[in-house]
């Protein structure tokens, strides 16, 4: 797995033309790495080997009894037998927020070092760039062959690496288009409604990781128009649902 090391900087957070990314703010962040590509069907594939979905020491409380509500099912992602969706070098799809976490704390305890799902700040500076609103990883205008949105037709996922016009200014690819990724950060206790605004503020909880609800998901996806693919685009979703356009990256501290 390949990071990229994010300097410590200020962040142009949000747009002030999307209803629930506004008002625009600034942000300072720690330095951190995260993953130059989303977490893949062969790197996720280690962690089902090892035994992840067996081991009650990775989930948070509310993942484990997600998990052990799934008993009979297969220990696996959805999709996860789709051969237009599980090749090695292709985004993990079909991972619940719970799923996510518990890859981050296996990949912890293999490692013997520390990772976590980012912060909707941290993965939002980690696309935008130090001091830019811009729109898109790339620049301010969505352009063809930069990004797997819906426009580009895939139908489905590409490789990580399909699309090294699209990286970030740190040099981040895949951050636009390809799958919406889970972030650490809440929604609220349900979709429906937007319970953590802005500015954003760590310490107002919207960080718990032991809690369930709705999670915030950034970059769009295959299945989805460009505009979702936006810097400052927040979409979510439950915690323990699925989908064959939603997968994860990983933040090292």
């Amino acid at each position: 797995m390949e990071f990229v090391e994010i300097p410590r900087g200020n962040l142009v957070m949000g747009d002030k033309r999307l209803r629930d990314a506004s008002p625009q703010h600034r942000v300072e962040l720690n330095a951190f790495a995260i993953g130059k590509y989303p977490v893949t069907n062969g790197e996720y594939a280690e962690f089902i080997a090892a035994g992840g979905y067996a081991d009650e020491s990775y989930w948070t409380a509310m993942g484990w009894k997600w998990m052990r509500g799934r008993i009979g099912q297969e220990p696996a992602p959805g999709f996860w037998h789709e051969p237009r969706l599980n090749q090695a070098r292709y985004p993990v799809v079909g991972v619940s927020w719970y799923e996510a976490v518990a890859f981050c704390n296996w990949l912890s305890e293999h490692d013997n070092a520390r990772y976590r799902l980012p912060s909707e700040a941290e993965w939002e500076y980690a696309a935008r760039g130090e001091n830019d609103a811009r729109n898109f990883p790339w620049g301010e205008k969505f352009e063809r062959g930069r990004a797997n949105t819906a426009e580009a037709g895939f139908g489905g996922t590409t490789p990580v690496a399909h699309f090294p016009a699209g990286a970030s200014p740190f040099g981040v690819w895949d951050m636009a288009g390809n799958v919406f990724e889970w972030t650490l950060s809440k929604w609220g206790s349900n979709w429906q409604a937007l319970q953590f605004v802005y500015p954003y503020r760590i310490e107002d909880g919207r960080q718990d990781i032991e809690s369930s609800g709705a999670r915030v998901m950034r970059g769009g996806s295959w299945f989805n128009p460009y505009p979702e693919a936006m810097c400052a685009y927040r979409s979510r979703y439950l915690a323990g649902s699925r989908g064959s356009n939603i997968g994860f990256r990983v933040l090292k501290i």
